[in-house]
């Protein structure tokens, strides 16, 4: 019992002048029935934890938010939304917030916020005719992306392929493109909801694509700690441990300035709405920190080739084995063969591909411009194609 004395001493004589005078925010019956959880209340939760400065307090409003709605902790919702309205977060990202849970914590915790959601919109008069317009799709996607899809395709596809293609074409490709949360956000509010519901297993991936949108390791140990008070210290500690074992591979990789990718490495085929023939892409590669180089290993077999297609910032090949075509919308076709370099300058349409007598494998290289480097246009035409 001394022990205690002298730490709660201690530490409300660490608190600010200003928080220990501040009127307490304990609710009354926290004040009559638990008067030690009134103190930690009003000290520790509101008194420092909310007003460090490790973490924005609107930053800190989303992540509570997201562990409520995510945990189904209604009742605690309305102050709750209506502080993080006063930290400055939108009505539009609010409602953003939402529909990112519902694919992360469940549509029917998502649909139980959203009655909390009117009440205090209601309550603040707040106009919903804005609320109307579905946010576009445009959000820049992080390098990684390819990767992450590859490794859906490798894994998931074979199992549950129509799982496959939600995560790919609903989740990554629509939902986390949308403009109505910055990036940067939609990965602090997945952050907080996987680690409330204790999801390990995708904890680490989303840490790390966190860090791609934009949050620094400190924000994201801080917006866990955070999480300790309404998630539980367990799912916090267990975030953390997560999280920090991103970070460590994250200093190690970033100790060495060279990627070495085997052959073959992540090889699957080429899909029909871009090539045509049997194309297989293998050693996929992207460049790190603020590189924008990527491109993989291209075998094309046979009468194979791509569709007609553009590079913003231009395409290096290096044919590795066999021969065939490239060409240039406008041009004759030239032909390659092992041993060459060709360079597609940037916004040519062009196709290339495979001779019909002779498998050919090139290494392709591009650079990515706004996030997007390449555009796919129509097929290439067999009997222009077949009179080479």
């Amino acid at each position: 019992m001394k022990i205690a004395s002298t730490t709660a001493a201690a530490l409300a004589m660490a608190m600010p002048v200003e928080a220990q005078e501040r009127p307490s925010v304990a609710p009354k019956n926290m004040q009559a029935i638990a008067p030690a959880l009134a103190g930690y209340t009003d000290r520790v939760l509101f008194g420092d934890v909310w007003v460090r400065p490790e973490l924005a307090p609107r930053d800190r409003s989303i992540v509570t938010i997201s562990v409520l709605i995510a945990t189904g902790k209604t009742a605690q919702m309305a102050s709750h939304l209506g502080r993080g309205l006063d930290n400055g977060l939108k009505p539009t990202e609010v409602a953003g917030m939402v529909t990112q849970l519902a694919f992360y914590s469940g549509w029917p915790n998502a649909v139980s916020a959203l009655n909390e959601v009117e009440m205090v919109f209601t309550a603040r008069h707040v106009d919903q005719t804005s609320l109307a317009a579905i946010p576009p799709a445009t959000a820049p996607l992080p390098s990684s992306e390819f990767a992450r899809a590859a490794a859906v395709e490798r894994t998931l596809t074979p199992i549950a392929p129509m799982l496959a293609q939600l995560t790919n074409d609903v989740v990554f490709a629509d939902l986390w493109r949308r403009t109505d949360l910055a990036p940067r956000d939609r990965s602090l509010v997945t952050i907080a909801a996987l680690a409330a519901g204790g999801d390990s297993d995708q904890l680490a991936f989303h840490v790390q694509r966190g860090i791609e949108n934009g949050l620094t390791e400190a924000q994201t140990i801080e917006a866990l700690t955070h999480l300790a008070f309404y998630a539980g210290w367990p799912k916090a500690t267990a975030a953390i441990g997560i999280a920090g074992k991103v970070f460590s591979k994250k200093q190690v990789a970033a100790m060495s300035d060279v990627q070495v990718i085997h052959p073959g490495h992540e090889q699957k085929s080429g899909p029909a709405d871009n090539f045509t023939g049997s194309v297989s892409v293998a050693s996929p590669f992207r460049g790190t920190g603020d590189a924008r180089l990527g491109g993989a290993t291209v075998t094309f077999q046979p009468g194979a080739r791509t569709n007609w297609h553009t590079h913003p910032l231009g395409q290096l090949l290096v044919v590795t084995s066999g021969h065939g075509w490239v060409q240039v919308d406008g041009e004759a076709a030239k032909e390659i063969q092992m041993g060459d370099t060709v360079f597609i300058s940037p916004g040519a349409k062009h196709w290339h591909g495979a001779a019909r007598d002779s498998a050919m494998t090139h290494v392709a290289v591009s650079e990515a411009l706004d996030g997007t480097s390449v555009n796919w246009l129509e097929p290439v035409a067999n009997d222009g194609y077949n009179k080479l």
